[in-house]
């Protein structure tokens, strides 16, 4: 992907050889920088940043609307000459806990001067689930046939809404799992917020009322993965189980 910037006299131009990217992948690419004067031209620094933003809030102009995840310093005391162009290359790895682009949002490359947050150039990054984390949920879904939706981004952790099969005899209270994943330190960090109908006493009569149930995990890297670095398919089915069997009725209606 390309995207070009003027801060004239410069032109930036900020290339990368891919489109879309896995969380905690290698991102990298070239930057171009062209003195389009005669005279020459000094620039203190020279950046590119990974930055979060919400679409509506980056669209709107809106002050501080960058959550910088990443700075990449690429030159100090840039001096070009009249009509001089330099490239330089750059990489650096994802967050493991990147936000994956959904509609409310993604993360950015912002390319430029000083003041790159505020006037710089931006190229969109789409970024997906690491294929860790598609495995976990693949799991769940072919195991448990539990229905996927789409993932979202929320407060530093994925987020993706499970309804159990129609008619199931296993879970008939359950309406629906909110899984929330993230890596953090080499770690998979999951968290279930189960939605479950409850009998309740109201007066002389029952009442059916919702009351939301949660259970935290956390995996190491002896869990998740087999001795051949695989995903460890067989341990997820155990901890979803695990986490599954809280939210099994003891009434069923």
């Amino acid at each position: 992907m390309r995207s070009t910037f003027f801060d004239r006299p410069l032109e930036y131009q900020l290339l990368t050889a891919k489109e879309e990217w896995l969380q905690g992948e290698p991102i990298a690419g070239k930057l171009t920088i062209r003195n389009m004067n005669e005279e020459k031209v000094v620039t203190s620094t020279v950046d590119v940043l990974l930055a979060y933003g919400n679409f509506k809030k980056v669209k709107a102009g809106v002050e501080n609307c960058w959550e910088v995840l990443h700075r990449e310093n690429i030159q100090k005391d840039l001096s070009l000459d009249g009509n001089q162009q330099l490239t330089f290359e750059w990489r650096f790895n994802l967050p493991s806990d990147a936000p994956i682009t959904d509609k409310s949002g993604s993360m950015f490359l912002l390319f430029g001067g000083e003041d790159v947050l505020d006037r710089g150039g931006r190229l969109d990054v789409p970024t997906k689930m690491m294929e860790l984390l598609q495995s976990f949920l693949q799991t769940f879904s072919t195991q448990f046939q539990f229905v996927q939706k789409s993932p979202k981004y929320k407060d530093g952790w994925t987020e993706v809404q499970l309804d159990p099969p129609i008619g199931s005899r296993e879970f008939p209270n359950l309406e629906h799992v909110m899984c929330y994943l993230r890596m953090v330190d080499e770690n998979l960090e999951l968290k279930y917020r189960c939605k479950i109908k409850t009998l309740k006493k109201d007066g002389e009569s029952m009442k059916v009322r919702g009351k939301s149930l949660e259970i935290i995990q956390t995996l190491t890297t002896d869990d998740y993965l087999q001795t051949s670095g695989f995903p460890n398919r067989s341990r997820f089915r155990e901890v979803i189980e695990i986490a599954l069997s809280e939210a099994k009725p003891t009434v069923v209606f």
